[in-house]
């Protein structure tokens, strides 16, 4: 089915907006990212596509897929109407600055004059969800951005992710850390996860705090933790847990060589620059990031290289599902007429399905070698 993108043009900013086109979705779902003020036409298409297809259609694929297998079964009389039955597909936007002063004040949301400026882009990004029929419905969160949501909230309902006394799930940070520490939770429970070391990357991070709270609370963990911000002071450590000093856009290779769990819930594309050799046997390897590996032949190639029979590596789509998962939730609540979201049953449905995922593609490749190809081979015939 041929992608459909759509173009909103203001003095301030161009957005685009791609749905994968498959009218037998309920609707297709997606967040937004800003792109640089000089970044290409083609560039940004490219990149919008790439983000609607590896990130968007796969983690919704993976949801379908896993209320499809039952994983959802025991929560069925709390969920929702609508819910089980819905199929999502994959959306996204990208917006990009029409200059460095406009770029400037949208990646700061305390700068004076964010809330003028985004909304002179979101009337017309909200006219455009209208137009659409709710065939497409958007989560505005790009960056740092608390409350983003609503201010687009404002001209359509077709946004996701608002305040939770409007019936919004709010913040996705915290349900996404549900889904990494239920992934962790998982593979130890199968036995993949043998040793008591843990090591965070990126754990002063708005996710990476929430799983390093839940780790501190495992008292038999050996934790360490590393992260920039701590290196610059911006941020400090648990004053009980070792740090390791970080390296800008690689992983620390103290952070790889330990014997252990590693964590990395940082922005993704470090693992392209790190090496990776340096990984023990026994490791395991969540990369909490939708994108930490690249798409298409490079990824493949690379978790080729990393995935060794006795090193496990298992992908970011299949860990952060906070974002996508809850958003649905929040959408067939608010139909209902909910205008209280239930963000304890959003944990749980989080928490079920990324262990639904942990177990099935570990299980598929025994519990090493390359569950990365084990998501490709199930995604591309959904989202193709």
């Amino acid at each position: 089915m041929p992608v459909e993108i759509h173009q909103v043009r203001t003095d301030v900013a161009d957005a685009w907006v791609a749905w994968d086109g498959d009218p037998s979705k309920d609707y297709a779902y997606g967040g937004c990212r800003l792109v640089g003020w000089r970044t290409g036409y083609e560039d940004a298409v490219g990149v919008l596509c790439a983000l609607m297809r590896n990130e968007s259609g796969y983690k919704n694929a993976l949801i379908n897929l896993a209320v499809e297998e039952g994983a959802l079964d025991d929560l069925s009389d709390a969920l929702p109407p609508g819910f089980t039955r819905a199929r999502v597909g994959g959306g996204r936007c990208i917006i990009r600055p029409a200059s460095a002063a406009v770029a400037a004040i949208l990646e700061d949301p305390q700068h004076p004059e964010f809330r003028d400026t985004i909304l002179r882009i979101f009337e017309p990004l909200g006219e455009l969800l209208n137009s659409l029929d709710g065939k497409v419905k958007l989560t505005p969160d790009f960056g740092k951005f608390a409350g983003v949501s609503d201010l687009l909230h404002e001209f359509t309902p077709h946004v996701l992710g608002i305040h939770c006394d409007s019936g919004g799930c709010g913040g996705k940070a915290s349900y996404s850390a549900t889904g990494v520490t239920a992934a962790y939770e998982t593979l130890e429970f199968e036995g993949l996860i043998k040793s008591s070391q843990v090591t965070l990357i990126g754990s002063a991070g708005a996710m990476g705090t929430t799983v390093l709270a839940d780790l501190i609370d495992r008292t038999d963990r050996d934790l360490t933790v590393c992260d920039l911000k701590y290196d610059d002071g911006s941020a400090q450590p648990p004053a009980e847990v070792p740090r390791l000093t970080s390296v800008p856009d690689r992983f620390p290779d103290e952070a790889l060589s330990r014997s252990s769990t590693v964590i990395a819930t940082t922005w993704g594309h470090e693992l392209q620059r790190s090496n990776h050799s340096l990984l023990q046997p026994g490791t395991v390897l969540l990369l909490a990031h939708n994108l930490a590996i690249p798409t298409g032949v490079e990824g493949i190639e690379l978790m080729r290289q990393v995935s060794r029979p006795d090193i496990l590596v298992v992908p970011g789509q299949t860990l952060t599902f906070g974002g996508a998962l809850t958003s649905r939730l929040e959408w067939f609540s608010r139909q209902a007429g909910i205008t209280a979201f239930d963000k304890p049953l959003a944990h749980q449905v989080v928490r079920r399905v990324a262990g639904h995922w942990a177990r099935r593609l570990t299980r598929r490749t025994n519990g090493h070698g390359n569950p990365y190809e084990e998501l490709v081979a199930t995604c591309e015939p959904l989202v193709a």
